[in-house]
Protein backbone atom coordinates (compact mmCIF):
# COMPACT_ATOMS: atom_id res chain seq x y z
CA UNK A 1 0.00 0.00 0.00
CA UNK A 2 1.58 3.57 -1.26
CA UNK A 3 1.57 5.95 1.61
CA UNK A 4 -1.61 8.82 2.05
CA UNK A 5 0.56 11.73 2.45
CA UNK A 6 2.09 13.19 -0.40
CA UNK A 7 5.88 14.80 -0.69
CA UNK A 8 3.76 17.74 -2.34
CA UNK A 9 2.60 18.50 1.43
CA UNK A 10 6.33 18.72 2.74
CA UNK A 11 7.21 22.70 1.95
CA UNK A 12 4.03 23.90 3.59
CA UNK A 13 4.78 21.68 6.36
CA UNK A 14 8.18 22.82 6.75
CA UNK A 15 6.81 26.79 5.91
CA UNK A 16 4.27 25.91 8.58
CA UNK A 17 6.54 24.97 11.52
CA UNK A 18 8.34 28.54 11.48
CA UNK A 19 5.27 30.43 10.78
CA UNK A 20 6.39 31.45 7.47
CA UNK A 21 3.74 31.22 4.13
CA UNK A 22 4.45 27.79 2.34
CA UNK A 23 5.30 28.60 -1.59
CA UNK A 24 2.40 29.78 -3.44
CA UNK A 25 1.73 27.10 -5.10
CA UNK A 26 2.91 24.39 -2.48
CA UNK A 27 0.47 21.87 -1.51
CA UNK A 28 -1.80 21.85 2.09
CA UNK A 29 0.33 21.13 4.78
CA UNK A 30 -0.06 17.64 7.11
CA UNK A 31 -1.21 18.36 10.50
CA UNK A 32 0.72 15.93 12.49
CA UNK A 33 3.82 18.26 12.93
CA UNK A 34 1.45 21.33 14.05
CA UNK A 35 0.22 19.25 16.65
CA UNK A 36 4.17 18.23 17.76
CA UNK A 37 4.86 21.51 18.03
CA UNK A 38 1.74 22.58 20.18
CA UNK A 39 2.96 19.37 22.28
CA UNK A 40 6.56 20.50 22.97
CA UNK A 41 5.05 24.06 23.41
CA UNK A 42 6.30 25.46 20.25
CA UNK A 43 4.54 28.13 18.73
CA UNK A 44 6.80 28.52 15.44
CA UNK A 45 10.72 27.29 15.16
CA UNK A 46 13.51 29.88 15.31
CA UNK A 47 15.86 27.31 14.55
CA UNK A 48 15.85 24.77 11.96
CA UNK A 49 17.60 21.67 10.67
CA UNK A 50 16.82 20.34 7.76
CA UNK A 51 19.14 16.12 6.89
CA UNK A 52 18.58 14.96 3.49
CA UNK A 53 19.88 11.47 3.10
CA UNK A 54 19.30 10.03 -0.36
CA UNK A 55 17.38 6.91 -0.90
CA UNK A 56 16.47 5.70 2.15
CA UNK A 57 13.42 3.73 1.74
CA UNK A 58 10.88 2.97 4.53
CA UNK A 59 11.58 -0.56 4.45
CA UNK A 60 15.02 0.04 5.89
CA UNK A 61 13.69 1.57 8.76
CA UNK A 62 10.58 -1.30 8.88
CA UNK A 63 13.59 -3.90 8.92
CA UNK A 64 16.56 -2.49 10.57
CA UNK A 65 14.13 -0.45 13.00
CA UNK A 66 17.06 -0.95 15.80
CA UNK A 67 19.59 0.71 13.56
CA UNK A 68 17.23 3.76 13.62
CA UNK A 69 17.21 4.49 17.13
CA UNK A 70 19.76 7.16 17.36
CA UNK A 71 17.58 9.57 14.91
CA UNK A 72 14.51 8.28 16.88
CA UNK A 73 16.20 9.44 19.98
CA UNK A 74 16.24 12.80 18.20
CA UNK A 75 12.45 12.94 17.07
CA UNK A 76 9.34 12.45 18.46
CA UNK A 77 7.22 11.99 15.10
CA UNK A 78 7.62 10.00 12.24
CA UNK A 79 5.65 10.24 8.90
CA UNK A 80 5.44 7.95 6.17
CA UNK A 81 5.14 9.95 3.33
CA UNK A 82 4.89 8.74 -0.51
CA UNK A 83 6.89 10.49 -3.11
CA UNK A 84 6.47 10.97 -6.82
CA UNK A 85 7.14 9.80 -9.71
CA UNK A 86 9.26 8.89 -11.40
CA UNK A 87 10.88 8.05 -7.81
CA UNK A 88 14.25 9.64 -9.62
CA UNK A 89 16.54 12.23 -6.92
CA UNK A 90 16.27 15.54 -9.19
CA UNK A 91 12.61 14.95 -9.30
CA UNK A 92 11.81 14.28 -5.64
CA UNK A 93 13.78 16.76 -4.46
CA UNK A 94 12.55 19.18 -6.58
CA UNK A 95 8.80 18.29 -5.32
CA UNK A 96 10.34 18.56 -1.85
CA UNK A 97 11.17 22.09 -1.72
CA UNK A 98 8.62 23.63 -3.67
CA UNK A 99 5.19 21.60 -2.63
CA UNK A 100 4.07 20.67 -6.48
CA UNK A 101 3.92 17.86 -8.62
CA UNK A 102 6.78 17.29 -10.82
CA UNK A 103 4.76 18.35 -13.94
CA UNK A 104 4.71 22.05 -12.71
CA UNK A 105 8.39 22.07 -11.35
CA UNK A 106 9.49 21.13 -14.61
CA UNK A 107 11.60 18.31 -14.10
CA UNK A 108 9.87 15.10 -14.74
CA UNK A 109 13.07 12.86 -15.47
CA UNK A 110 16.38 12.37 -13.84
CA UNK A 111 18.09 15.88 -15.20
CA UNK A 112 19.42 18.58 -12.99
CA UNK A 113 19.36 22.18 -13.69
CA UNK A 114 18.33 25.22 -11.74
CA UNK A 115 14.46 25.05 -10.95
CA UNK A 116 12.58 28.56 -11.85
CA UNK A 117 9.43 27.37 -9.50
CA UNK A 118 8.64 28.97 -6.24
CA UNK A 119 10.48 27.06 -3.72
CA UNK A 120 10.84 26.95 0.59
CA UNK A 121 14.31 28.28 -0.13
CA UNK A 122 12.81 31.74 -1.74
CA UNK A 123 10.08 31.78 1.03
CA UNK A 124 12.91 31.35 4.06
CA UNK A 125 14.72 34.33 1.75
CA UNK A 126 11.69 36.73 1.60
CA UNK A 127 11.09 36.60 5.45
CA UNK A 128 14.59 37.26 6.44
CA UNK A 129 15.54 33.77 7.58
CA UNK A 130 19.40 33.55 7.52
CA UNK A 131 20.10 29.92 5.33
CA UNK A 132 22.67 27.79 4.81
CA UNK A 133 22.27 24.81 2.34
CA UNK A 134 25.39 22.41 2.53
CA UNK A 135 25.22 19.21 -0.10
CA UNK A 136 27.45 17.50 -1.95
CA UNK A 137 29.04 19.22 -5.46
CA UNK A 138 27.04 18.03 -8.46
CA UNK A 139 24.09 16.70 -6.58
CA UNK A 140 20.75 17.85 -7.10
CA UNK A 141 20.74 19.18 -4.09
CA UNK A 142 23.79 21.60 -5.06
CA UNK A 143 22.24 22.55 -8.20
CA UNK A 144 18.37 22.40 -8.34
CA UNK A 145 18.05 25.75 -5.81
CA UNK A 146 20.71 27.87 -6.95
CA UNK A 147 20.27 31.49 -7.67
CA UNK A 148 18.23 32.33 -4.07
CA UNK A 149 19.45 34.71 -1.81
CA UNK A 150 21.02 32.07 0.51
CA UNK A 151 24.43 30.64 1.25
CA UNK A 152 25.73 27.05 -0.39
CA UNK A 153 28.02 25.32 1.13
CA UNK A 154 29.19 22.79 -1.85
CA UNK A 155 31.82 20.47 -1.00
CA UNK A 156 33.07 17.21 -2.45
CA UNK A 157 31.66 14.26 -0.07
CA UNK A 158 29.31 13.31 2.87
CA UNK A 159 32.10 13.58 5.03
CA UNK A 160 33.09 17.32 4.45
CA UNK A 161 29.21 18.59 4.00
CA UNK A 162 28.86 16.83 7.56
CA UNK A 163 31.42 18.74 8.85
CA UNK A 164 31.16 21.83 7.49
CA UNK A 165 27.16 21.72 8.51
CA UNK A 166 28.16 20.85 12.24
CA UNK A 167 30.93 23.97 11.92
CA UNK A 168 27.33 25.91 10.63
CA UNK A 169 25.44 24.74 13.96
CA UNK A 170 28.01 25.19 16.41
CA UNK A 171 29.59 29.14 15.36
CA UNK A 172 27.28 30.48 12.76
CA UNK A 173 24.32 32.27 13.99
CA UNK A 174 22.02 30.42 10.30
CA UNK A 175 18.16 30.16 11.33
CA UNK A 176 17.42 27.43 8.69
CA UNK A 177 20.63 24.67 7.54
CA UNK A 178 19.84 22.26 4.99
CA UNK A 179 21.76 19.25 4.77
CA UNK A 180 22.52 16.56 1.72
CA UNK A 181 24.32 13.34 2.01
CA UNK A 182 24.56 10.74 -0.93
CA UNK A 183 26.66 8.04 0.53
CA UNK A 184 23.98 5.10 0.43
CA UNK A 185 22.35 5.88 -2.80
CA UNK A 186 25.79 5.61 -4.71
CA UNK A 187 26.47 2.57 -2.99
CA UNK A 188 23.68 1.01 -3.28
CA UNK A 189 23.31 1.80 -7.19
CA UNK A 190 27.11 0.10 -7.49
CA UNK A 191 25.92 -3.12 -5.25
CA UNK A 192 22.98 -3.88 -3.71
CA UNK A 193 20.41 -2.08 -1.52
CA UNK A 194 21.55 -4.67 1.47
CA UNK A 195 25.37 -5.34 0.43
CA UNK A 196 27.83 -4.63 3.51
CA UNK A 197 28.73 -1.64 1.57
CA UNK A 198 25.34 -0.72 1.62
CA UNK A 199 24.31 -0.93 5.38
CA UNK A 200 26.98 0.48 5.91
CA UNK A 201 26.54 3.88 3.99
CA UNK A 202 22.99 3.40 5.52
CA UNK A 203 24.68 3.75 9.25
CA UNK A 204 26.76 6.62 7.70
CA UNK A 205 24.04 9.02 7.21
CA UNK A 206 22.48 7.70 10.71
CA UNK A 207 25.41 8.71 12.40
CA UNK A 208 25.30 12.29 10.56
CA UNK A 209 21.91 12.92 11.44
CA UNK A 210 22.79 12.20 15.46
CA UNK A 211 25.94 13.81 15.16
CA UNK A 212 24.29 16.92 13.74
CA UNK A 213 21.08 16.78 16.11
CA UNK A 214 23.38 16.83 18.92
CA UNK A 215 24.95 19.54 18.17
CA UNK A 216 21.86 21.27 17.77
CA UNK A 217 20.79 20.64 20.89
CA UNK A 218 23.78 21.78 22.77
CA UNK A 219 23.90 24.47 20.71
CA UNK A 220 20.27 25.63 19.89
CA UNK A 221 18.82 24.78 23.67
CA UNK A 222 17.67 28.18 24.32
CA UNK A 223 15.94 28.46 21.02
CA UNK A 224 12.34 27.19 20.06
CA UNK A 225 14.20 24.21 17.19
CA UNK A 226 12.40 22.33 14.84
CA UNK A 227 14.87 19.02 13.57
CA UNK A 228 13.76 16.65 11.04
CA UNK A 229 15.07 13.52 8.50
CA UNK A 230 13.46 13.98 4.98
CA UNK A 231 14.36 11.57 2.44
CA UNK A 232 13.67 11.61 -1.30
CA UNK A 233 12.74 7.82 -2.48
CA UNK A 234 13.16 4.94 -1.79
CA UNK A 235 15.05 1.59 -3.09
CA UNK A 236 14.98 -1.74 -4.77
CA UNK A 237 16.63 -4.23 -6.29
CA UNK A 238 16.63 -5.00 -10.37
CA UNK A 239 16.51 -8.30 -12.92
CA UNK A 240 20.50 -7.52 -12.92
CA UNK A 241 20.90 -7.78 -9.02
CA UNK A 242 22.09 -3.90 -8.63
CA UNK A 243 19.87 -1.16 -6.79
CA UNK A 244 18.10 1.24 -8.59
CA UNK A 245 14.92 3.31 -7.97
CA UNK A 246 12.61 5.36 -9.91
CA UNK A 247 9.91 2.86 -10.41
CA UNK A 248 5.98 3.19 -9.57
CA UNK A 249 6.34 0.25 -6.49
CA UNK A 250 5.86 0.67 -2.54
CA UNK A 251 9.35 0.22 -2.17
CA UNK A 252 10.72 3.01 -4.43
CA UNK A 253 7.84 5.43 -3.14
CA UNK A 254 7.25 5.08 0.17
CA UNK A 255 9.77 6.68 2.91
CA UNK A 256 9.84 8.15 6.13
CA UNK A 257 10.30 11.49 7.56
CA UNK A 258 11.05 12.08 11.16
CA UNK A 259 10.88 15.37 12.98
CA UNK A 260 11.62 16.61 16.70
CA UNK A 261 11.00 19.60 18.04
CA UNK A 262 11.67 21.33 21.71
CA UNK A 263 11.28 24.96 23.62
CA UNK A 264 14.04 26.70 24.22
CA UNK A 265 15.17 27.33 27.47
CA UNK A 266 14.78 31.38 28.57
Amino acid sequence: MKNSISMTQFAATMAGGMGIPAPKAANVPFSMLEGLLRQQGVETAKKVLIYNPDAVGQWLFQKYTEWFVPVLRHTQLGVPVCTVLPSVTPVCFGTMYTGVEPSVHGIQKYEKHVLQQESLFDILAAEGKKTALVAVENSSMAILFQERNIDYYILPYDGEVTDQAEELIRNSDYDVIVVYNQEYDDVMHRTFPESEQSLAALKHHIAAFDRLATAAEECWKAEDTLLCWATDHGIHTNEQGHGTHGADMEEDLNVMHFFGAWKGEK
